[in-house]
């Protein structure tokens, strides 16, 4: 579903023509599609617009008295708030040198006069879509940056798990792509690779920490985190698919697991993956209760638990991923850490 702010947004195009027959008539194409225009009759006219709203995209000339086309270009694209705007130059200099001159410029788009109303939309639609593709990356890009500073803040609650989301992550991206999961895919893995823990903040430092075996007692508070981490994230559709990563990557092949019990494909694939890569970071990894395990001993430990703790066919996936290197290299970014036994 598309989101009503981004429908609002491209329904704004500033044109900038001083030809005031072209001027109308480009309005009229554009308003009949459902766009608000905004005009202009020269590139100061222009940038006075900006001041008062800014559109989601300038369809601008360049031949036009005062401040003509380019230099409007290079002005808006100093401009921080009006930078990103999608800019389509407009011109009846249809000559390859004046489109290549345009854009070089760095303009997105350069279409000459005349022009059918069918190409004018074609054009506006397809730069409109890409800016609003490149936004929705971008605060995605920023979602994840806010999700790894909380996670990493949570994990920094104990020394002995410095940079184990990023390593998870890793691993995890590396077996993702093996089994040929698509980047939509990887994505949601992602997300649930940087939470899988963030239900410790509800687990007291006393038991994070601790240097020996835990009680009963201990053991249930530790075992509450899944499910702590499941509500924190539960109506946040962006982070669904996390959820079930977040919720059942302590479950069991054989159903020993917790906190459902599940086992074999009844633990959705997602948390089967993260579950092995989960368990090879921690067990390389020095623990308050125990120094870090060499990384061959504890890939053998993986294979031998496939069928039991871990799906068969992941722990096949890890495999291969370690006969090519993928984890080991993965752990490299991490060799100089204190914390993390080298591969070597």
């Amino acid at each position: 579903m598309t989101d009503p702010t981004l429908r609002e947004e491209k329904s704004k195009v500033l044109v900038v023509e001083d030809d005031p027959a072209m001027m109308v008539a480009l309005r009229d194409i554009l308003e009949s599609a459902g766009y608000a225009v905004i005009t202009a009759s020269d590139g100061r006219s222009a940038l006075q617009a900006l001041e008062a709203e800014v559109p989601a995209l300038i369809l601008s000339d360049i031949s036009m008295p005062v401040m003509d086309g380019i230099e409007l270009f290079e002005t808006v694209r100093k401009d921080p708030r009006a930078a990103a705007i999608p800019f389509i130059f407009l011109t009846a200099r249809g000559t390859r040198e004046d489109i290549f001159a345009g854009k070089s410029l760095g303009a997105d788009d350069y279409i000459t006069k005349p022009i059918t109303s069918q190409e004018l939309l074609a054009a506006v639609s397809a730069r409109l879509q890409r800016s609003h593709e490149l936004m929705l990356i971008q605060l995605q890009t920023a979602y994840k940056a806010s999700l790894r500073a909380l996670a990493n803040a949570i994990e920094a609650r104990d020394s002995s798990t410095a940079d184990h989301v990023e390593r998870v992550n890793g691993y995890a991206q590396a077996l993702a792509v093996d089994l040929g999961w698509d980047e939509a895919r990887r994505n949601g893995l992602e997300f649930g690779a940087i939470l899988h823990d963030i239900g410790k903040i509800a687990v007291p430092d006393s038991i994070l920490s601790k240097r020996g075996p835990l009680t009963d007692e201990e053991w249930a508070e530790m075992r509450r985190h899944p499910e702590v981490g499941r509500r924190m994230i539960a109506n946040i559709p962006y982070l669904a698919p996390a959820v079930p990563v977040v919720l059942y990557h302590h479950e069991r092949w054989d159903g020993k697991g917790y906190p459902a019990g599940l086992s074999g494909e009844e633990i959705p694939e997602e948390a089967r993956l993260l579950s092995i890569v989960d368990t090879f970071d921690a067990m390389t990894t020095d623990r308050p209760y125990r120094p870090a395990i060499h990384p061959s001993t504890t890939y053998e430990t993986i294979l031998d638990a496939a069928g039991t703790q871990f799906d068969p066919q992941m722990v096949q996936a890890f495999a291969r991923c370690w006969a090519r290197g993928d984890i080991q290299r993965v752990m490299g970014g991490a060799a100089k850490s204190s914390h993390q036994v080298p591969t070597g």
